[in-house]
């Protein structure tokens, strides 16, 4: 059950589960509440006094997660606006992509949350094939052997592991322009040559994607108002 909490006059959503944990753990949830996965050695009062007495913290990473794209009756994906629709007939969120329209069947919100992980994850791991076959043959990188990996990050777009060959990308880059994509993309292969942002580093980025500056900056101010 969702509950809220006022922590200087920010109205908190959260909902506690108790689970056979030894600790406690707080998931800050993208469609706008904290998932709390509590030990059962601990009480609904004492949870809520470590929200009070953390408050700063618990309000700047809620104010982040919850202040997305998506307005709460619109989907972005890939920048392409939908309206979500209710229909109690379906089980799973389906695309009409005529009417540009998402249909969401009646779950609870953390239901829905999955849903909608697991179909961001399908579709931008798909992009990501995509992207990888129109530059495969770059003529700078082999890329024929990378592998892709993908989920929410807070503080970057992506990372590389140059030794699996392994790229890494913020699943939040679903909801926005595929450009922006490819930029981190190109970005992170150019890191199987480069493991550091050096000179040659970006002169091999801007022989794949001429205007990585701009795109870079653009995404920047985008998360900044996450």
């Amino acid at each position: 059950m969702i509950q809220e909490i006022v922590l200087n006059g920010h109205i908190i959503k959260y909902q506690i589960t108790f689970k056979n944990n030894k600790n406690t753990y707080f998931h800050f949830k993208k469609v706008g509440y904290i998932q709390i996965n509590a030990s059962r050695k601990q009480s609904q009062n004492s949870i809520k006094e470590y929200m009070k007495k953390n408050k700063l913290t618990f309000i700047k990473k809620y104010e982040r997660t919850k202040f997305s794209i998506t307005p709460k009756n619109s989907y972005f994906l890939f920048g392409k606006k939908y309206q979500k629709v209710s229909d109690s007939k379906i089980v799973n969120l389906e695309f009409n992509y005529f009417n540009n329209t998402i249909s969401e069947p009646n779950m609870s919100i953390d239901q829905l949350d999955i849903l909608y992980k697991k179909m961001e994850k399908k579709k931008i791991l798909e992009m990501l094939e995509k992207l990888k076959k129109k530059h495969l043959q770059n003529g700078l990188i082999d890329i024929k052997d990378i592998t892709f990996k993908t989920r929410y990050m807070q503080t970057r777009f992506g990372s590389c592991n140059p030794k699996t060959k392994a790229i890494n990308i913020n699943l939040f880059l679903v909801n926005y322009d595929v450009l922006y994509l490819e930029y981190v993309f190109l970005h992170e292969i150019s890191h199987l040559i480069h493991r550091n942002h050096s000179t040659s580093f970006y002169l091999l980025l801007s022989k794949l994607l001429i205007n990585h500056k701009q795109l870079k900056k653009e995404l920047n101010n985008i998360f900044i108002y996450r």
